[in-house]
């Protein structure tokens, strides 16, 4: 199934297989760890023979869930740039369509990151630390929720994990779901990810937990 709805203790959260999440009473899109100019920082510190295409693409892939879901606010949860320079280096083009992509929505937020503890001048939509939409609270690093029956929803950490398939396993980018906590897949076009089972990740999903991976064919539901 391409969408998956999933009811957590602070409400309902959809599950997209393009790597975002909806929530439905907040009318609010969801999607970490954009990584913008990834493949330009790489070259510019290595010489990485990597195209420079990948902050268009991200932004085709998210104009097109704008598409979709008809949100009426988007949060980004953090490193949306790769460093702080990345504004410096992504072209007028690109630039240009961030800010058309932004102005689409009635409100756009950058919530921040590690690798962008700032958002570069001349880009539109807010700037915050933390949200909150309902008992959810949306931030960029794992952070306990507010009140009893709250929800972190963050990004950081890329989830991935491994599907069976008739050629045996493949990782791929998931939802790390707790009780209190759910980690978003990085959803950029260059970023890597890491696996569930790893202590950055398993030590912050409490209690029993469920991983939705993302496919091309759609979000399939894995236990814990």
């Amino acid at each position: 199934m391409e969408r998956l709805e999933f009811a957590t203790r602070a409400g309902l959260i959809v599950f997209d297989y393009r790597k975002a999440a909806f929530l439905p009473d907040c009318e609010t899109l969801l999607v970490a760890d954009l990584h913008f100019e990834k493949a330009s920082y790489l070259q510019a510190i290595g010489g990485a023979p990597l195209p420079t295409y990948d902050t268009m693409d991200t932004l085709a892939r998210l104009d097109a869930l704008i598409d979709h879901f008809q949100p009426r606010h988007v949060a980004a949860l953090g490193d949306s740039f790769h460093d702080i320079a990345a504004g410096e280096r992504m072209s007028a083009r690109d630039f240009d369509a961030a800010n058309a992509l932004v102005a689409r929505v009635s409100r756009f937020t950058w919530i921040l990151g590690n690798h962008d503890p700032d958002i570069p001048d001349g880009l539109i939509g807010g700037r915050e630390d933390h949200l909150q939409c309902g008992d959810f609270l949306l931030t960029h690093l794992p952070t306990h929720p507010f009140g009893t029956v709250g929800v972190n929803l963050c990004g950081h950490l890329h989830p991935k994990v491994r599907v069976q398939t008739r050629r045996g396993g493949v990782a791929r980018p998931c939802f790390a779901v707790s009780r209190q906590r759910i980690i978003l897949p990085s959803f950029g076009t260059f970023t890597g990810g890491l696996d569930v089972g790893h202590p950055a990740i398993a030590d912050e999903l409490d209690g029993p937990r469920a991983f939705f991976a993302t496919t091309p064919r759609g979000v399939i539901p894995l236990d814990g």
